[in-house]
C-alpha cells in the first residue's frame, strides 16, 4: 500500500523519498565502516596491552628465578597502571598462587599458549593470554592475563547512541532540505504545466517561459515553444489550405449549379443550351477532379503515407520520353532538349517524370505561341541538373519565394484567360524535397524563365 502512495505521489515527494534513502543508507555504510575501525582499533590496542604486561611477567621469572614469590601480592605491581587488567598465577596441580584484585572470570588455562585469544560470555567481553613457564620453587606454573573490554564496549555503546541520533537528525534534516530543493529545482515544471493549459488551438500564441540557467528543463521549454512553433506554422497552412481550397471548389461547383440550373429549365427543350451544358459540367468535374487528386497528393505527402518506389534509371531516357510527348500534345511550341547527357540517377520514376511535366506544362501555359521551351541534362561530379527554360511572359522577381505555395499564382489578372490551382509547383517541391534535390528559378518578366532541379546521380 506504502509502494502505491509513492508511486502515485508528486515528482517531488519521490525524489524526496530516493534522496532521503540513498542519504540513510550512505550513513548506515559510513557508520558501520567507522564503528568496525574502531572496534578494530580498540581490540589492536588491547592486544598491544596484553603482549606487554605478558613480556614483563615472562621477563621478571625469568630474571627472579631463584628468588622468586610467586606468593607476593605485589608482583603484577608495576603493571597495575594497565587498566582493566587482571593476572592469576596458577601452580600445575591447580593450586592459585597469586591473583589479581577483582579477578572474578572463570576461563580454563589450557592450550594454545602464548596466544591472545577472545571470550563472549553473556555481556562479558574479554581478551587473554595464557602462559606457561619452568621455576625452581614452585615447579611449572601457569599464568594468566586478562583484559577486561567492558570501557570499550561501554564507549561504544554511546558512539552508537550518538550516531543513531545524529543519523535521525540527519535524515529528517535531509527530508526536509531535499523536499525544498527538490520543490525549487521542479519549479519550473509547475510553470510548464500552466502555461501548456492555457495554450489551445485558439491560443497558440502563447509562449513557455522560463527563467534561469540553461539547463534541461531550459532546453525542455524551449523545445516546447519550437513545438508549438511548428503547430501554429501547421494550422495556419492548414487553415489557409482549407479556405484555399473551399475557394477553388467554389467556382466549380457554382460553374455546375448554373448548367444544371439552365438544364433544369431549357435545356429539355433546347439542344444547344443542353449540349453546352453538359461540355461545361464534364469540363468543370474534370477540374474538381484533377483538383482533387492533387489534393490527395499533397495530404499523403503531409501525411507521409505517400508511397514511393525509387529504383535506378536513365534520367536521359526520361527526359527524351517528355520531350516526345510534348511534341505530340502540343503543336503550338518549340519543344527541345539541346543538351541530354546519360545519366542513371535512384529516385521513383512515376514522381521524377511528374514534377519534370509539371514545370513543361507551367511552360506551356505562360508561354506564347511559337515560342520556345527547352529541356536540358547536365552533370557536374556526383550531381545531376534538369533545366527546363522557355520564353514566355516571366515572373515578376517580387513573386518567385511564393510560386511553390500551395494555391498561389501570380497576378491572376497577367494569365486570366489560363486555368490553374495553384497546386502543380507545390506538387513538384514535394518531389523534389523528397529526393532531397534542390530547385532554382530564374526569371525577368517578359524575356522568359529558367527553372533548375539538382538532384543526386549514382
Amino acid at each position: 500500500m506504502n509502494f502505491r502512495i509513492i508511486k502515485s505521489a508528486k515528482i517531488s515527494v519521490k525524489l524526496t523519498f530516493i534522496y532521503a534513502f540513498m542519504f540513510s543508507l550512505i550513513l548506515l555504510l559510513l557508520n558501520i565502516s567507522v564503528l568496525y575501525g574502531i572496534r578494530y582499533y580498540l581490540y589492536n590496542q588491547a592486544n598491544k596491552e596484553i603482549d606487554d604486561v605478558s613480556i614483563i611477567m615472562k621477563n621478571k621469572i625469568v630474571s627472579n628465578n631463584e628468588h622468586l614469590d610467586l606468593l607476593d601480592k605485589e608482583l603484577g605491581y608495576n603493571v597495575s597502571s594497565k587498566e582493566n587488567i587482571f593476572i592469576k598465577v596458577v601452580q600445575e596441580d591447580g593450586k592459585i598462587l597469586n591473583l589479581s584484585d577483582k579477578f572474578n572470570y572463570n576461563i580454563k588455562i589450557k592450550e594454545p599458549f602464548n596466544k591472545v585469544k577472545k571470550f563472549k560470555e553473556h555481556d562479558e567481553h574479554l581478551i587473554y593470554i595464557n602462559l606457561t613457564s619452568e621455576t625452581k620453587e614452585y615447579g611449572v606454573i601457569y599464568i594468566q592475563i586478562v583484559k577486561d573490554m567492558d570501557n570499550e564496549y561501554d564507549f561504544m555503546k554511546i558512539l552508537i547512541i550518538f550516531m543513531l541520533i545524529s543519523d535521525f537528525i540527519g535524515i529528517i534534516a535531509s527530508i526536509i532540505v531535499g523536499y525544498i530543493i527538490s520543490k525549487k529545482m521542479l519549479g519550473p515544471i509547475d510553470h510548464i504545466i500552466k502555461a501548456a493549459d492555457n495554450i489551445s488551438i485558439n491560443n497558440l500564441k502563447e509562449r513557455i517561459e522560463i527563467p534561469g540557467p540553461n539547463d534541461e528543463l531550459k532546453r525542455l521549454g524551449d523545445t516546447l515553444n519550437n513545438m508549438i512553433d511548428r503547430l501554429q506554422d501547421s494550422f495556419n497552412r492548414q487553415t489557409q489550405f482549407v479556405s484555399d481550397a473551399s475557394h477553388e471548389l467554389r467556382t466549380p461547383i457554382a460553374v455546375i449549379q448554373g448548367y444544371a440550373n439552365l438544364l433544369h429549365r431549357w435545356g429539355k427543350d433546347d439542344k444547344e443550351a443542353l449540349e453546352k451544358s453538359i461540355d461545361a459540367i464534364k469540363l468543370e468535374a474534370s477540374n474538381m477532379g484533377s483538383l482533387v487528386e492533387k489534393l490527395l497528393f499533397l495530404a499523403k505527402g503531409d501525411t507521409e503515407n505517400q508511397r514511393i518506389e525509387k529504383k535506378e534509371f536513365l534520367l536521359n531516357e526520361l527526359i527524351y520520353e517528355v520531350v516526345t510527348e510534348t511534341n505530340i500534345i502540343d503543336k503550338n511550341h518549340t519543344i527541345s532538349s539541346e543538351k541530354n547527357n546519360n545519366v542513371s540517377i535512384f529516385a521513383d520514376y512515376k514522381m521524377i517524370k511528374q514534377m519534370v511535366r509539371i514545370f513543361v506544362d507551367n511552360s506551356i501555359k505562360f508561354t506564347p505561341a511559337q515560342g520556345n521551351i527547352d529541356i536540358s541534362l547536365e552533370t557536374k561530379g556526383k550531381r545531376v541538373k534538369i533545366i527546363i527554360s522557355d520564353s514566355g511572359i516571366g515572373i515578376p522577381k517580387d513573386e518567385i519565394q511564393n510560386i511553390f505555395e500551395r494555391f498561389y499564382t501570380v497576378d491572376k489578372s497577367r494569365s486570366k484567360d489560363i486555368a490553374g490551382t495553384g497546386l502543380g509547383l507545390s506538387i513538384a517541391k514535394w518531389i523534389i524535397d523528397v529526393h532531397k534535390g534542390e530547385v532554382n528559378v530564374q526569371s525577368e518578366e517578359g524575356k522568359g524563365t529558367q527553372v533548375t532541379v539538382i538532384l543526386e546521380t549514382l
